[in-house]
This record gives structure tokens, sequence and C-alpha cells, in this order.
């Protein structure tokens, strides 16, 4: 057994929430536009950025997309963009057991490069953290290890006794270099043993 942990610190989106861009595609199919093309104009634009670190509202944000889709492909467009700002993704509910399961013995935050939607998702999906940390609520983006402080020092945690996870390589890494035990999350059942090892039991789990 490793040492005890007296919280976890978790990423939202590929643990706990899954994207499988349905609401997007059906848009572009509605819309007529190219396959990819509300993904490029939405995230790959530096308004995104500007949403992720609560310089623009998640509403602003997908406005200034809609109108640069309707400057580009005529103002029909704009009502065709329901199912996109009306998918919120998928709960991965065999991850929210184990969540609800671990919160009995410590806390757990969640810290996701988000817009202020997070707040909102978690609500829509039925998923509890002691602690909410969006991107934008901190004003700062993993892999900033600025991120990662303002998240322990608001759970009054130490860096040393909390446990890290994120399915992106370079987050774990930077988490790790602000003295969490930070893993890179590759599925449910290595998430259960390596929570297991910080003395955490999970009923019904190996």
């Amino acid at each position: 057994m490793t040492d005890r942990i007296e919280g976890l610190l978790v990423d939202m989106n590929g643990l706990f929430r899954h994207w499988r861009n349905t609401g997007a595609r059906q848009s572009e199919r509605l819309a007529g536009l190219p396959p990819g093309t509300i993904n490029h104009y939405a995230y790959d634009h530096p308004s995104y950025r500007a949403a992720r670190v609560g310089l623009l509202t998640d509403q602003e944000w997908a406005e200034n997309v809609a109108e640069r889709l309707a400057d580009d492909f005529g103002p029909a467009v704009r009502q065709h963009l329901g199912p996109w700002r009306a998918d919120r993704g998928e709960r991965d509910d065999t991850m929210v057991g184990l969540l609800d399961q671990i919160r009995r013995h410590v806390p757990v935050g969640v810290l996701s490069n988000c817009t202020d939607a997070l707040p909102t998702d978690l609500e829509h999906h039925q998923i509890e953290f002691d602690h909410v940390f969006s991107s934008a609520s901190l004003g700062v983006d993993k892999p900033s290890p600025n991120a990662f402080h303002a998240a322990t020092d608001r759970m009054c945690i130490p860096a040393q006794r909390l446990a890290y996870f994120d399915d992106e390589p370079t987050f774990v890494q930077a988490a790790a270099s602000t003295g969490l035990h930070a893993h890179l999350f590759t599925g449910a059942a290595d998430f259960t043993s390596q929570i297991q090892k910080f003395g955490i039991s999970l009923a019904g789990r190996s």
C-alpha cells in the first residue's frame, strides 16, 4: 500500500463524462455544413480559450461561434445549432458509482478545463463533487501549475496528501511537478486499483 491520502482531485472529461460530438454532427447535417466545421469554429478559435479562462461566459462564447458560422455560411445556420448546444456529453455510470464510494472516505474535487457551464453540466448529469474547479472559475487552465496550486489551496489539503487522475499525460506531468500524487487515467479498473492502494476501500471492486 502506498501512503494514505486525505483527498482526491480528478479531471472531468474522459473520466466521468464522455464527448461523442453527436450534437455537433447533427447540427452540421441539418445546416448542410462539412463534417468537423462546428468543432473547428468552436474549439480551434481563440474565443474558446477566452471562455475557458473566464474572459467570456459560455453563452458569450457560443454566440461568438454562431456569429462566425453565420458570417461564413449564412444566417440560416443559427437555427440548426440547437443539437450542438444541447449536447452535454454522456455520463460514465461506472466512474460516478466509484466517485460516490470514494466521497464516503475523503473529499473529492474536480479540476477541469471548462467554461462556466461546468456546475450546470454536473447538475444535468447528477454528478456530485465536494469541490468544483473549472478553469473559468480559477482564471487559469491546465497544464499551468497555478491551476493545480489554486485547486489544492481551496481544498485546504497539502498537495503531498492529494492524489490526482487525468487522461491527458501532459496534465499528469504538470500535476506531479506541483507535488500531487499524479496518475494517468486509463480506465475504471486501473483507477480502482490505484485508489485501493491509497487505503480507500471500494465495496464490490477489485
